[in-house]
């Protein structure tokens, strides 16, 4: 019997026979070379999703105008065609059929890919930012001529990627870019034919779609991504405007609609984040489809096959398109057809994948994924290959870099013990967890819990390892992922004084007290959100003016929107010197003064400091020896992740 059998039925985009509803949605990958070519690492990405199962693959971001993006795909000239080529023919050797997105930015082109002096172009000279925090160019409007241009280019790489092999192409009408800008009265102020009334405002995606057609022929399935809703207030797209929009797209030949929502001011709704409950945008979906007769694909926040499923039962779709959960876990489809959900690796929406992560600002590096550190890797980490010789492991610390060390190490035949001296596994991800909104990282432990059951790792809860117990183990390797510690400066120690760490573990009970939060990063203001839950008043200080800077730009701005909602008081430029009796003493950073701060109740939240002591200890005192994790920096769940997949890769 098959699991999800709506999931897994087949149906037709045009004449392209698809096996079954999940659509790999278009992501950038930065995994092109400077210029845009196919590189292998492409290549390798996109057929291992078509291996896992999927229905349908778009290929995302693919610029029919020269560089859009950091190493992004390119098709504005017949000399890219053969790497597209070889895309193409390795995807459909595993039975997928592909699509190549193709999209023009607009006013939201990446200002680090200008080369100095270019224009950047839109229907208006509306000026954008990245949910506040990255100011774009201001544009100009783009003229009768360049708009013309501008169609015919995209209508030539159209034809390009038709004659390469892809199966259809898709039109990025959404997330803020150039079709959009055409489309929204939020951007569009012209006076001209291209702009004004609805019709006119229409002129540009529907001519370009006329264009699209004439150069890939009649029978050629084109698509839309497809804009529900702005959420820029009664100036922008709502849904009120969209199912308009939608039937006009459907008259003009659209095969199917990829319904998304948002903008670059508005990231927080196409880019979910973790906050949001699953599948939030289904009213999006349901009232786009109840407009046109042509598919729809419902993308962003889906998680669960289950949801999925119950999503097209509902009628709500035809297709489900997964993102981010691809990365997480590739074969998501497959495991879903043969019922093996607790073999998924969630996506838990951190995006720390998306280029401007708190790992690689502005773009600089390839994507990656916070809990698949095969991602990207695909060439190098997949298959996991049996080890030459069978050694005895020793794993120290039960967090996600010690889980997935252990995975691996025993996946490739190894004799693996995880030791862990908490009662449960899990590391710092058991209070990453926490807070609100944080709930969906408990998903990474459970997920490698289920795993290492499999694999057959055995471990030992309880047990603190000491270098006595090693050298009476006598392994052949020993892996130190023993995490880190709160920094506490013993300045400010007092009664009613505590971490972060007592807090969030619940050590610390606090209710209905004005609390001051000293430390302003991530875990301080989460923590913040925390205490406000539980009936406190809370107020946070920093020595900067930038609350939370560790934190992954969408989420942050979802945090600070909600510390604001909460009345939580963020106080930057003051910086703790010493616990007094109610409360603390603080430098005004601004006038060079000590202060006094009341409070009820101190929680420290100034970082932490690796714990190295085992593995100082072990140095030379056993045949292999490494550590990962936050014992060598405290970082995020990727480095952790990645560097315990590399070291059961190595053993």
């Amino acid at each position: 019997m098959v699991s999800f059998p709506k999931l897994f039925s087949p149906i037709k985009i045009g004449g392209v026979q698809i096996a079954n509803r999940v659509v790999m949605l278009p992501m950038g990958t930065a995994y092109a070379t400077a210029i845009g070519e196919v590189t292998r690492k492409t290549i390798d990405h996109y057929v291992e999703r078509a291996r896992g199962g999927v229905g349908l693959i778009i290929v995302g971001n693919v610029s029919p105008f020269g560089r859009i993006g950091l190493n992004q795909l390119i098709l504005d000239a017949d000399w890219y065609m053969s790497g597209h080529y070889e895309l193409v023919e390795a995807v459909h050797a595993e039975g997928t059929p592909i699509c190549a997105q193709l999209n023009h930015p607009g006013r939201q082109i990446y200002p680090w890919v200008l080369d100095p002096g270019k224009d950047v172009i839109s229907a208006s000279d509306i000026q954008t930012s990245f949910l506040g925090e990255v100011t774009y160019p201001k544009p100009r409007p783009a003229t009768i001529q360049e708009i013309y241009e501008i169609m015919d280019r995209w209508a030539e790489a159209a034809a390009r990627a038709k004659k390469v092999g892809y199966d259809m192409v898709e039109l990025h009408g959404a997330h803020g870019y150039l079709i959009q800008q055409f489309m929204s009265p939020y951007t569009n102020k012209r006076t001209d034919e291209f702009g004004g009334s609805f019709e006119n405002r229409m002129r540009f995606p529907l001519e370009l779609i006329k264009r699209v057609r004439k150069a890939v022929g009649e029978s050629y399935p084109i698509g839309m991504r497809f804009p529900s809703e702005e959420f820029l207030g009664p100036e922008g797209i709502t849904l009120k405007d969209s199912p308009a929009i939608a039937r006009e797209m459907e008259k003009a030949g659209v095969a199917y609609l990829s319904v998304s929502c948002g903008t670059f001011q508005s990231a927080d709704k196409f880019n979910d984040i973790m906050r949001q409950p699953e599948g939030w945008k289904h009213y999006l979906w349901e009232t786009i489809k109840k407009s046109v007769a042509i598919p729809i694909i419902a993308g962003g926040g889906i998680k669960h096959p289950d949801f999925a499923e119950k999503m097209l039962a509902l009628g709500k779709a035809d297709f489900i398109g997964l993102a981010r959960p691809l990365l997480a876990d590739p074969h998501w489809a497959r495991k879903a057809h043969e019922g093996r959900t607790e073999d998924i690796r969630l996506c838990i929406s951190c995006i720390e994948c998306i280029h401007g992560s708190t790992k690689r600002r502005q773009g600089g590096g390839a994507r990656r994924c916070n809990v698949n550190s095969e991602t990207g890797r695909e060439g190098e980490f997949i298959p996991i290959k049996p080890a030459a010789v069978k050694k005895k492991v020793m794993i120290v610390g039960g967090g996600p870099g010690g889980m997935e060390a252990a995975r691996v190490g025993a996946l490739r035949g190894h004799d693996v013990t995880l030791y862990e001296k908490g009662k449960e596994l899990g590391g710092a991800l058991l209070l990453a967890g926490v807070p609100p909104g944080k709930e969906k990282i408990n998903w990474v432990s459970d997920f490698l819990k289920t795993q290492i059951a499999k694999a057959g790792v055995k471990v030992k809860l309880g047990t603190e390892v000491t270098p006595e117990l090693i050298q009476k183990e006598r392994p052949d390797v020993v892996i130190v992922a023993t995490g880190s510690r709160p920094i506490f400066p013993p300045a400010l120690a007092g009664k009613n004084v505590f971490t972060a760490l007592d807090v969030l573990s619940g050590k610390a009970e606090i209710s209905d007290k004005k609390v001051l939060v000293v430390g302003g990063g991530m875990v301080g203001c989460e923590t913040a959100e925390y205490l406000v839950h539980h009936d406190n008043k809370v107020t946070v200080i920093k020595r900067t003016p930038r609350f939370a800077p560790d934190m992954e730009i969408h989420n942050r701005y979802a945090l600070l929107q909600a510390l604001n909602q909460a009345g939580v008081v963020l106080r930057a430029g003051r910086a703790a010197t010493e616990a007094v009796d109610g409360g603390i003493m603080a430098l005004d950073t601004e006038s060079g003064k000590e202060v006094k701060m009341d409070a009820d109740v101190v929680v420290i939240a100034l970082g932490a400091t690796p714990n190295r002591d085992l593995a100082d200890a072990l140095e030379d005192k056993v045949p292999e020896l490494y550590t990962i994790g936050d014992c060598n920096e405290p970082r995020i769940i990727m480095e952790a992740v990645y560097e315990g997949a590399r070291v059961g890769r190595r053993i």
